[in-house]
């Protein structure tokens, strides 16, 4: 579905008129029109109507990915959103009970499938780690019933800021973690418990052979 914002069609809300103050003042991004410079004007803003003037109109999903992955001025791309000096908190960054019940609920899944070879962990979006390492320390914790099965950690994360404080929280101190353009990991370490850990910018780029065994969340 291709859609095409214009001021006028209702009333939008303070929020929309923060984000979009161009459209909510009566100006078409098809129009052909350069609004006056101010401040007013973002540069994600300027870049979202050069787009929609250049290519027409655009869906939700290429909206939603500009505005949140764009690698210049995406909003997850350079920076900590979480916690007390950021926009928002996830349950892990409150309290660790949450990603231990995990860890015990991907134990028992794995137990009740018959304790394959492979278990791949897979998280997409791990913000700083939090959730993992909680799950983790269950793993640590309960290390003689998975002694026998080969775990890897694999994060998908496209924001360089996020993944540089991922690798703070989860990876060992003492090994450099490894930084290949050629390998569909962009980064790769071993966790403080002596786990591999990858990370890649794609669900598409994490191993396939491994993803038909493994258990993901």
């Amino acid at each position: 579905m291709s859609v095409l914002a214009r001021a006028g069609a209702g009333p939008l809300s303070a929020a929309a008129r923060a984000v979009v103050p161009w459209l909510w003042r009566g100006k078409y991004f098809s129009s052909g029109k350069e609004p006056a410079e101010n401040s007013l004007v973002t540069p994600m803003l300027r870049h979202l109507m050069y787009k929609i003037k250049s290519t027409g109109p655009i869906t939700v999903a290429e909206y939603m990915r500009e505005v949140l992955t764009n690698p210049a001025k995406g909003y997850y791309v350079y920076r900590d959103m979480l916690g007390e000096k950021g926009d928002f908190i996830t349950s892990p960054e409150i309290s660790q009970i949450f990603g231990e019940l995990l860890g015990i609920w991907f134990i028992s899944e794995w137990m009740a499938t018959g304790k394959s070879a492979a278990f791949q962990l897979v998280e997409l979006g791990p913000g700083r780690g939090t959730l993992a390492g909680d799950i983790l320390r269950v793993f640590s914790q309960l290390g003689s019933v998975l002694k026998n099965c080969d775990i890897s950690i694999h994060l998908v994360e496209v924001s360089q800021k996020l993944s540089e404080i991922q690798a703070l929280t989860l990876a060992e101190e003492k090994i450099p973690l490894e930084r290949n353009a050629g390998s569909p990991a962009y980064m790769k370490g071993v966790t403080k418990s002596g786990i591999p850990i990858s990370w890649y910018r794609d669900l598409q780029d994490v191993p396939k052979v491994l993803a038909l065994s493994g258990i993901h969340f």
